[in-house]
């Protein structure tokens, strides 16, 4: 398993994307069929809310070549947890404003020993097994 967002963007060929700031699963959609290569989801200067984005992924899942990046709208690491349960796998992080933040951000990415990350099987992103655990914490992307 890789993290394909970090792959394309090592691949050395431009990439074209979009900020989808409407809050609307239908405009993400849209954008998502243009041929564009990622959708940065953004929660921070937008009307974008958990269900908003729960719906927006859901509508990019049938766009495979589309690459997701969600931007939470603080630091939040209950917010950044919440966001990886409903299957976000590349976050970026507003407002870094130091190592501190910085090790606090990926530590609500990353399950114990490394992180606060909990676990929970009624949420979308372990829908692939309990592989989950060992192998997704590593591919989670956090940005500042």
């Amino acid at each position: 398993m890789t993290n394909r967002w970090v792959e394309r963007n090592g691949a050395g060929r431009p990439r074209f994307g979009m900020w989808v700031a409407s809050g609307s699963g239908y405009v993400t959609e849209i954008c998502a069929g243009s041929g564009i290569d990622w959708v940065l989801l953004d929660l921070e200067h937008a009307p974008n809310d958990l269900r908003t984005t729960l719906e927006q992924l859901q509508v990019l899942a049938g766009y495979p070549d589309v690459d997701v990046v969600v931007r939470p709208p603080a630091a939040d690491p209950v917010y950044i947890k919440q966001l990886l349960d409903i299957g976000a796998q590349n976050i970026i992080v507003p407002m870094i404003d130091g190592p501190e933040q910085a090790a606090a951000a990926v530590a609500a990415t990353r399950y114990p020993p490394a992180g606060i990350r909990g676990w929970a099987a009624h949420w979308r992103a372990p829908r692939a097994g309990t592989e989950f655990l060992t192998t997704l914490s590593p591919l989670t992307m956090a940005c500042h």
